[in-house]
Parts: C-alpha cells; structure tokens; sequence
C-alpha cells in the first residue's frame, strides 16, 4: 500500500521547500552482512574515501533531485500504476569495481546481475518514461548497482594498489539474492553526518 509523503505548509511568497528523493529497491540483511566485507576492506582507504554504512546501501533505480514538496506527493500516482503492472522477481549482488575504472576511481560499486536482470530493466525503463511523462527529469543511462564509497581525494600509487587488490579479492564472491518485490520513494536528508534517509511511499509488485 502507497503511503502519501506528509503535507508541508509554505510560507505566502515564499521559495517552496525542496525534497531530494529517489526511487529504490531495498535490500534484505542477508545481502547487507556480505556486503559488510569489502565495505570493511575498504577502511585502510578511509582517508580518500567516503565509505557508506551498510545500512545506507540500497539499489537506486532513479534519483530526482530536489523536487518541490507539491511535485512529490504526486509522485505516486504516476509510480504505483508502472509497479503494480510488474510481478516480483529476483537479481543478485556480485562482485565489485568502479566508474569509471579503477584506475581513475569516484565511484566503487558491488554489481547487479542474474537472468532476471531484464526485468529490472524494464521495470527501471517504464519508470523513466512514467517520470518524464511528469515533466520530470532523469538519466537516460542505468547502470544497475550498489554503491559502496565515492573517492574524495586522488587516489596515488600506494592506495591505487590498495584498491586494485581490493577489486581483484572481491571481482567474484556472490553477495546474495536481492528480491524486487516493492519499490520506494525515499528521501534523503544531507546534513553535518551521514545522509538520512526516510521511505516516503512503497509500492509493491504483484
């Protein structure tokens, strides 16, 4: 069942307050605790990186940006029918690498793949269409995965090994089943800390 975000009065005249959102899949704990593994590989990079906690991981079909609060409550109403028109399904995590490559690393990912993989593009395709359809925009590319860290600082020789032998120990494992049963609007709140994130609406498949 769709839950509507909460109403936020704007002030007469004023900018109207701005929500950054996103849709994405969850993850169950069984994926997050093998996550955990080359997440914790990755604090001797601390310094350069910035490493997500596991609980903040999650498979992002598409971010939106800071939308006004009046455009987000909308958002259902174009999500729901797309979702509900799919039945569940299941990818997997596995293995890791960066974008663009390791040599020249901002993001390190855990991948997304599995037969079923199709449907979940598909299913982030339809969305796409539902969105602009809204007057909305969003990325024309997909490249389905999990983000780990983003690089912040320039990776040298010494932590360019670290990184290439953390790609090469993790290239293979299998990090679990990730089940599409239900879709979220979430949103994201940036502040001093970590994001927080908060789930907005959920929309199940059949």
């Amino acid at each position: 069942m769709a839950r509507s975000p909460s109403k936020s009065a704007a002030t007469p005249g004023a900018e109207p307050e701005r929500w950054r959102v996103f849709l994405a899949i969850d993850l169950p704990d069984p994926v997050r605790a093998k996550l955990q593994g080359p997440l914790d590989d990755l604090l001797p990079l601390a310094d350069y990186l910035r490493i997500n906690a596991v609980e903040r991981v999650h498979l992002t079909l598409h971010f939106l940006g800071h939308l006004p609060i009046a455009d987000v409550e909308r958002l259902p109403a174009r999500v729901e029918p797309v979702v509900r028109g799919h039945r569940s399904f299941a990818v997997a995590a596995q293995g890791v690498g960066a974008f663009p490559n390791v040599a020249r690393a901002q993001v390190l990912w855990a991948g997304i793949v599995g037969t079923e993989l199709p449907r979940l593009m598909t299913l982030q395709s339809q969305l796409g269409t539902a969105l602009r359809d809204a007057g909305l925009t969003v990325e024309d590319r997909f490249h389905p995965h999990l983000t780990l860290a983003r690089v912040r600082r320039p990776l040298r020789g010494a932590q360019r090994k670290l990184l290439t032998d953390w790609q090469a120990r993790w290239r293979e494992p299998v990090l679990g089943s990730v089940p599409v049963k239900a879709v979220r609007l979430m949103r994201s709140q940036l502040g001093s800390g970590p994001p927080r994130y908060t789930t907005l609406s959920s929309f199940e498949l059949q």
